[in-house]
Parts: C-alpha cells; structure tokens; sequence
C-alpha cells in the first residue's frame, strides 16, 4: 500500500519545517496506521522536484527529501506515539518523478510524501 501526500500540505515550502496544517492530516495517517497496520513495517520516503534550491538550509533536492522524511518520522514517534522500530525513512530527492518536472502540475506532484505500508509483519518491539 502506499499513500501520497503532497509536500506543499506538510511543508512549508522548500523546508522540513511542517505547516501548521501538518499535524492534523498526520495524526489521520497515525490513527490509520494504529488501527489498522499496527504490525507492518512502514516507510516514509521522502520526494521532490528537480527545481533549484535557493538558500536555505540545503544544497540538494536529496537533503531537502531526507529531512522531510525524518521531520514526519520524529512527528509520529513523538506526538503520534509510534514505535520507532516500525518505521523507517527513506529519500529518494528527485529520482523517481510522478509528473513532468517541465510544468508546475508535474512539479507539483513530484514534490510528495510517500508512506508505504509493507505486507510483512513480525516482532517490532525495539530489542529485535
């Protein structure tokens, strides 16, 4: 299973800073992932677009992903209550599109959240 969400809903933009609009939609994703995925194993990989970064904090479209990714990891272990052990980030910068990076639409989308959601179960708890 994997569920997209657009980095302009958490972020603001070109930033790891999430919006205020964040936690809401990722309190959502939590209880989903309580109820219902409480034994899998959980990605959150981290997407942009192949635009230019202009100052800021980072350099690379890979550093901004990465930050991101972990931005929502330490949001759902720490607000969410989570276990760390059933998550992990991964980011992946520019390098899979969704969309054409040449139009604003294609940008758009290449500039997600991805959580993905893996069949496998087992021992999550933090000693395994």
């Amino acid at each position: 299973i994997r569920v997209r969400v657009p980095s302009d809903q958490l972020f603001q933009s070109g930033t790891s800073q999430l919006s205020p609009s964040a936690s809401g939609i990722l309190d959502r994703i939590a209880q989903a992932i309580t109820t219902d995925y409480k034994r899998q194993r959980i990605a959150i990989e981290g997407h942009t677009d192949n635009g230019p970064i202009y100052g800021g904090t980072y350099s690379t479209s890979h550093q901004l992903a990465a930050a991101q990714s972990n931005a929502i990891l330490e949001h759902l272990t720490r607000r969410n209550q989570l276990p760390a052990a059933q998550l992990f980030t991964l980011a992946h910068g520019e390098n899979y599109p969704i969309g054409d990076n040449q139009t604003p639409a294609g940008r758009f989308a290449n500039r997600r959240i991805e959580f993905v959601i893996y069949p496998e179960t087992g021992n999550l708890s933090p000693l395994s």
